[in-house]
């Protein structure tokens, strides 16, 4: 059997509805640790708000946060943290810049939750633990540290100078992901340009010596597009937006909420 590094991500691809792991995922995926295949997750998601999975399923791999912008493994002491961030110059003039139409906006660094105007409906994406500290307040305080990404949720009618502003003022650092917007209301995600899923796990691919046609991965959202293009066989969920399943070299049959990971897997280990 061809020994395999299968990368998932976690929202929207290897966890359900619920935000959880389904016992068929946690026990198929720890079997095949076992029998020497390498899995890792790769995903938006700050460490503090992924590492129980990265427990749940027993890895021992590096475990990729943030859209790429930070690799490290818990299990392992020997291995350097790497981290891509943001210059504080670069946050400060965002911030400055987009702080008289910015409705709220948020960041993570380690178990620091740093948040401009806070609001109960993000609580979902602060990914709060017993560890999390809050800091409330302008993201110009000198105390605060160089994230790996920034989310802005900003008045509507200042989407298009925003975007204008973060391509073109912000010293050629930064990129966006546009999360939609209503009549109000719009999101983005602001990362590192050099950020990249997909150059975190060609990073661990050669970390493990693995081969190009030895890596498979699974993603269902535009910040996993990098990811799957770059793997060998990327694999876009059933219930993955358009753009996802139009770069993908496969789709499942299963949506996450049916274990389409697992369903997939399945065939594709046997047939190889």
């Amino acid at each position: 059997m061809k020994q395999l590094m299968i990368v998932c991500d976690l929202d929207g691809t290897l966890l359900n509805a619920n935000s959880e792991l389904s016992d068929t995922t946690t026990n198929y995926l720890k079997q095949r640790a076992k029998e020497g295949h390498k899995v890792i997750i790769a995903t938006g998601r700050p460490f503090r708000g992924c590492y129980h999975y990265y427990q749940t399923l027993e890895l021992d791999t590096p475990l990729i946060t943030d859209n790429g912008g930070s690799i490290e493994n818990p299990r392992d002491p020997h291995f350097k943290k790497m981290t891509l961030t943001i210059p504080k110059r670069v946050v400060d003039k965002l911030f400055i810049y987009a702080e008289p139409f910015t409705r709220t906006a948020f960041y993570s660094v380690d178990n620091g939750l740093y948040v401009y105007k806070p609001t109960d409906r993000l609580n979902w994406l602060y990914h709060e633990t017993e560890e999390t500290f809050f800091v409330e307040g302008p993201f110009t305080s000198p105390t605060n540290p160089e994230p790996s990404g920034l989310m802005y949720i900003i008045d509507v009618a200042y989407k298009t100078a925003f975007e204008h502003f973060i391509l073109n003022e912000c010293e050629d650092v930064l990129n966006f992901r546009d999360w939609g917007s209503d009549a109000k209301n719009a999101i983005f995600e602001i990362y590192q340009k050099r950020t990249s899923k997909g150059e975190a796990v060609e990073f661990v691919r050669q970390f493990y010596g693995f081969e190009p046609d030895q890596v498979i991965a699974f993603g269902d959202g535009k910040n996993d597009i990098d990811m799957l293009q770059v793997v060998h066989h990327g694999v876009a969920m059933a219930n993955a937006h358009e753009e996802v399943k139009a770069v993908a070299k496969a789709i499942t049959d299963q949506p996450n909420t049916e274990d389409g990971v697992i369903e997939y897997l399945k065939q594709y280990i046997q047939s190889n």
